[in-house]
């Protein structure tokens, strides 16, 4: 009797308890010859301990935004330009005085962008390290103590909504009602706009809107974190604002102007001009575009446009055809 009893027990035990941990691991081995050791024992794990409930996705809401190892000054287009015709003098100049304050931060180099210089470096920036590249643009020659914005740090962006907003009947709310509210709010303080606000219907029919926002923020998301799940009276009624997901939208070269991949993705061989589509960028459209050159060929000739007077011609958008140029607002992409 006490034989069949231990051996209904051992009769009772799985086939996991049963065998060995090596037995098994040596079996799977055999039925997978071509699969790695590490995934043999991956697998052997997973049988043992089942596979584990996926979890929820997390919204990712706050973009990973350009890299923070450079600082962003605001100027004037002409300073810009006088700039980078120095641009290797004003390096030194800057590492200069970085040494002076014992600063590890050099800068490597500059480039300029849409009314604005970005000068990269090989750190983050501290707060002193932008108070002496501050204090250095403003001493440049020409330039007005006045006309030169605090440098900063690029930001991302973090994209969120309120929820619900309830329109009253012919009181449609606009995007500047929005942004107005926003602006004077004490919930809001702080916190700076990408663009204007989108508020869209749930449906055509429904007297319910989201308002979408965008606002710039740290790379971790500190801004929106304290915005998120906080309710506020919004006129009669009460909204919340809620995370969403990154909506980049689609995106256009500045390289070729056309929609779909970034600048940086861009293939095209060298820059193309948003008016005529010419191998030469906007800003020098006047002195490089056929068709502000003379050409007496043609029947009837074809004149040179007057010097110091805008292109006068019109062409086709690169990507609806309509009369515009690639970056135009009316363009439908």
């Amino acid at each position: 009797m006490e034989q069949r009893k231990t051996k209904g027990k051992n009769s009772a035990k799985s086939y996991a308890q049963a065998s060995s941990p090596a037995n098994d691991i040596l079996k799977l081995r055999d039925a997978f010859p071509a699969l790695p050791n590490k995934k043999i024992i991956e697998i052997h794990n997973v049988t043992l301990n089942g596979i584990q409930p996926i979890g929820k996705k997390k919204l990712s809401i706050t973009t990973k935004g350009p890299s923070r190892k450079q600082a962003i000054v605001l100027l004037l287009s002409q300073h810009v330009n006088s700039i980078m015709n120095n641009a290797g003098l004003h390096v030194n100049s800057i590492n200069g005085l970085l040494k002076g304050i014992k600063s590890t931060l050099r800068v490597e180099f500059i480039r300029p962008a849409t009314e604005s210089i970005i000068i990269t470096t090989n750190n983050v920036p501290a707060p002193s390290d932008l108070s002496v590249i501050e204090r250095y643009v403003k001493s440049i020659e020409g330039i007005g103590q006045n006309e030169v914005a605090a440098p900063r740090l690029p930001q991302s962006k973090s994209y969120l909504k309120i929820i619900p907003y309830l329109q009253s009947s012919g009181l449609a709310i606009t995007s500047k009602d929005i942004a107005n509210y926003l602006k004077n709010s004490d919930l809001f303080e702080g916190t700076t706009l990408v663009v204007k606000p989108r508020v869209i219907k749930v449906s055509p029919k429904s007297d319910m809107a989201i308002i979408w926002v965008d606002i710039w923020d740290s790379q971790n998301g500190s801004k929106a974190k304290t915005l998120i799940n906080h309710s506020f009276n919004f006129g009669r009624y009460i909204a919340t604002f809620r995370g969403t997901s990154m909506n980049l939208g689609v995106l256009q070269c500045h390289n070729c102007w056309k929609w779909g991949h970034t600048t940086f993705s861009c293939k095209a061989h060298g820059s193309k001009c948003q008016k005529c589509k010419g191998p030469h960028k906007i800003k020098n459209h006047r002195d490089f575009a056929w068709c502000c050159k003379a050409n007496f060929k043609l029947n009837p000739p074809h004149l040179e446009t007057k010097q110091g007077e805008p292109c006068p011609h019109t062409f086709k958008c690169v990507n609806c055809k309509g009369d515009y140029m690639a970056d135009n607002a009316k363009c439908p992409f």
